[in-house]
């Protein structure tokens, strides 16, 4: 009954993400477990573009099972790769940080952020590290403000956890297809809870493949009123 007298939009028949950033994406070829080449890089940006964004974050897993994703061999790669964007769409580089047992030598090396020195992390979707309360704070004593990856994946948190790390002053980002359930049932319902509390302060594709975007885009389909917030959270994205 309600779904006829408030039926939900499908997402690629709206605005939603016209003008808008996309802060979470693994788009630079050949340095993780996302894209491979140019080709790719060039297909899954122009998916994007072709849905209003204008601006995209490539942020590549640094771990220490990926040793040699330190900050200079990233920028290089970058500066190689951003050449292959199609015109009309800004590429910027910063970084998915895990919090495991190299992440302190990470931070010592400088690490790729957004703007104001926040900083994405993650952590094993399971089970946290031992410390990353401790790695989360010494981020905060260092002038690093930590943006969690897609808190609505990670099985181990409870509804006190988010509002403990909100209560600490770190900031959430969304994956944006959590809401479509590409993740299965439990993210999409801890990303439609954290909607309505209003934890979230951006939204990401974490795109890895090309054929991915425009798929799960049309999976999306929401209520005006989860459509309503989501563009607030996008819209804080512009700041970054």
């Amino acid at each position: 009954m309600f779904s006829l007298l408030f039926p939900k939009k499908n997402a690629v028949h709206t605005d939603l993400l016209r003008g808008t950033a996309d802060v979470h994406s693994h788009l630079l070829p050949g340095v993780d477990d996302g894209v491979q080449s140019a080709d790719d890089m060039q297909a899954a940006l122009n998916a994007m573009q072709a849905a209003g964004v204008e601006r995209v974050f490539l942020t590549p897993h640094v771990m220490a099972d990926l040793p040699d994703n330190r900050r200079s061999y990233l920028q290089d790669r970058f500066a190689c790769m951003k050449q292959f964007a199609p015109e009309g769409i800004e590429l910027r580089l910063a970084a998915e940080y895990m919090l495991d047992a190299g992440f302190r030598l990470q931070m010592a090396d400088g690490l790729l952020t957004y703007e104001d020195r926040q900083v994405l992390v993650e952590t094993s979707y399971l089970s946290p590290p031992p410390d990353y309360l401790n790695l989360l704070y010494e981020l905060s004593l260092e002038g690093y403000t930590p943006v969690l990856a897609h808190p609505e994946r990670y099985m181990y948190m409870t509804k006190e956890d988010y509002f403990r790390l909100k209560d600490k002053g770190y900031k959430f980002q969304l994956n944006l297809f959590s809401l479509a359930g590409v993740y299965g049932a439990r993210p999409a319902k801890y990303a439609a809870y954290l909607m309505k509390e209003g934890f979230y302060d951006y939204a990401g594709s974490d795109l890895h493949h090309p054929d991915d975007y425009k798929r799960n885009l049309a999976r999306l389909k929401l209520s005006g009123k989860m459509l309503d917030g989501l563009r607030e959270v996008l819209e804080n994205n512009k700041g970054l």
